[in-house]
């Protein structure tokens, strides 16, 4: 699988790393991953820097709205995304798709996304 998920309860963060070309499959199982795993209200940073992908507005649109009606238990957690600044345009998409429901920031290096991260309060 394209995206590898590490989850740090004790944190409540959650680092989810893509290498490899990225389908709109492989995101669909990485965001059912977090559902299923109960972390939607963690803090998450996701790295993409390390990924190529060719879907479309369309497809990261339906992902959008599949993680828009899971079930909330909790707020969502703030999301940050590590992104090529030459390659980051889907990042950008996604963050203005979602983040109506939680602070969501796309970042050039993970060193920054951690801080922001660090800075950022959980929603409970």
């Amino acid at each position: 699988m394209p995206f590898k998920l590490d989850i740090f309860a004790p944190d409540r963060i959650v680092v989810g790393v893509a290498r490899g070309d990225i389908s709109a499959t492989d995101l669909a199982a990485f965001v059912k991953e977090m559902i299923d795993a109960g972390v939607l209200h963690y803090r998450k940073i996701i790295d993409i820097t390390s990924a190529t992908s060719s879907m479309g507005q369309e497809e990261l649109s339906a992902i959008a709205e599949r993680l828009r009606s899971a079930p909330v238990l909790k707020p969502r957690g703030p999301l940050a995304i590590v992104a090529d600044h030459k390659r980051g345009e889907l990042a950008r998409l996604f963050m203005s798709m979602t983040s109506d429901k939680r602070p969501v920031e796309v970042f050039r290096s993970i060193h920054e996304a951690r801080r922001w991260l660090l800075e950022s309060k959980l929603p409970f």
